[in-house]
C-alpha cells in the first residue's frame, strides 16, 4: 500500500487554496498555536474539566476541521465567508480561552467570548448559503453544513453561561450544552461528511446513519430542556446511529487509509459509541431514579474526555492526515 492514504488521493483534486502566511495555511498555524495555548492552560491548572474540553474545540479542532473540510465544494460566495472565518478564527478562539480563564466579572468574560460567536455565525451563514445554492440533498456536504450551523448554538450557550442567564437550568448544564454543540453538533457531523466524501459514490448504509446524526444533537438538547422521555429516546437512537457510524468507519474507511491515519480514525470510531453509551446510561439513571454510578462529575470526566480526545481530536487529526499539506 502506498504511504499516502487513499483519502488523500481522493480529496486532493478538490483541494482549494486557503489563506496562508509564508506558504503555511492559516488554519494549520492556528492549530499549532491553539495546541500550545491549550497545553499551557492545562498545565497551569487554569481550566476545569469542562473548560478543558470546551477550549480544545475552538483552539484545535475547529481549525483542523476548516483546513480539511473547506474544499472546492465551497464555491463563491461561501468560499469568501470561510476565508473570513479562517482569518478570524485564531483571535476568536484565543479570546474565548481568555474568557474561560477570566470567568468574572461576567460582562468582561462575555465580551471576550463574543468574537467566537461572530466566527461561528459566519460558519452558520456559510452553511445557509451552501444549502441554498446546492438546491438539493448531498449528504456528505449537508453533514458538513449541519456542523457549521450547529456550532453557533454552542457559542450562544457559552455566552449565556458567562452572563449567568441559565433560565431554569443549573449553570453546569448550560456549560455542557456549549460543549455538546461543539462536539456532537460540530465535530461529529463534519467527521461524518468527511467520511462520506472519502466513500464517494459508495454510500450504502451511510445515508440512514448520517440522517440520525444530523438531527440527533438538536433532539437531545430539546429532551434535556423539556422532556426526560424525549431525551432517552433521542440518546438511544443517536447511540445506535453513532455505533453504526463507527462500524462503517472501521469497515469501509480505515482499511483504505495509511496506518497512522487508520489508527486515529479507528480510535475515534470506537470512542464515540462508548461515550454515547455512557450518556444513555446517565439518561436512564436520571429518568428512573436508579443510581448507575453516573453522576454529573463522572459524566464530565468519562463522557467528556472520550468525546474530546478519543473521538474529537483523533477524528480531526486523522482526517487532516488524509489531506494535502499544500496551502
Amino acid at each position: 500500500m502506498s504511504g499516502r492514504p487513499v483519502g488523500a488521493r481522493q480529496s486532493e483534486p478538490d483541494s482549494i487554496a486557503q489563506p496562508a502566511i509564508g506558504g503555511v495555511a492559516v488554519a494549520d498555524l492556528s492549530t499549532v498555536l491553539g495546541a500550545v495555548v491549550w497545553l499551557s492552560l492545562t498545565a497551569t491548572g487554569a481550566l476545569d474539566t469542562i473548560e478543558r474540553a470546551l477550549a480544545l474545540a475552538p483552539l484545535v479542532l475547529v481549525p483542523l476541521a476548516l483546513r480539511t473540510a473547506v474544499t472546492r465544494t465551497f464555491q463563491a460566495p461561501a468560499n469568501r465567508l470561510t476565508t473570513t472565518a479562517i482569518w478570524l478564527q485564531p483571535a476568536g478562539a484565543l479570546l474565548l480561552a481568555a474568557s474561560l480563564v477570566v470567568s468574572s466579572p461576567a460582562p468582561l468574560a462575555a465580551a471576550l467570548a463574543t468574537p467566537w460567536l461572530a466566527v461561528t455565525g459566519l460558519l452558520g451563514y456559510t452553511a445557509l448559503v451552501r444549502t441554498h445554492r446546492r438546491g438539493g440533498l448531498s449528504l456528505p456536504e449537508t453533514a458538513i453544513d449541519a456542523g457549521f450551523a450547529y456550532i453557533s448554538v454552542g457559542a450562544v450557550a457559552l455566552l449565556l453561561a458567562h452572563l449567568d442567564l441559565t433560565f431554569w437550568f443549573d449553570r453546569v448544564i448550560i456549560r455542557l450544552t456549549a460543549v455538546h454543540f461543539h462536539y456532537a453538533g460540530f465535530v461529529l457531523p463534519v467527521a461524518a461528511g468527511l467520511a462520506g466524501r472519502h466513500l464517494g459514490a459508495h454510500l450504502r448504509g451511510f445515508r440512514a446513519v448520517v440522517g440520525v446524526i444530523l438531527v440527533g444533537p438538536a433532539l437531545i438538547a430539546v429532551g434535556i430542556a423539556f422532556s426526560p422521555v424525549v431525551e432517552i429516546i433521542a440518546v438511544s437512537v443517536f447511540t445506535v446511529a453513532v455505533a453504526a457510524f463507527g462500524v462503517l468507519v472501521l469497515w469501509r474507511v480505515v482499511p483504505s487509509c495509511s496506518r497512522p491515519q487508520g489508527v486515529l480514525l479507528g480510535v475515534s470510531a470506537v470512542a464515540l459509541p462508548v461515550s454515547m453509551a455512557l450518556a444513555l446510561g446517565y439518561g436512564v439513571s436520571t429518568f428512573t431514579g436508579r443510581s448507575l454510578g453516573l453522576t454529573i462529575s463522572t459524566m464530565v470526566a468519562l463522557h467528556g474526555s472520550l468525546n474530546a480526545f478519543g473521538f474529537g481530536l483523533c477524528a480531526m487529526l486523522g482526517w487532516r492526515l488524509g489531506h494535502s499539506w499544500a496551502a
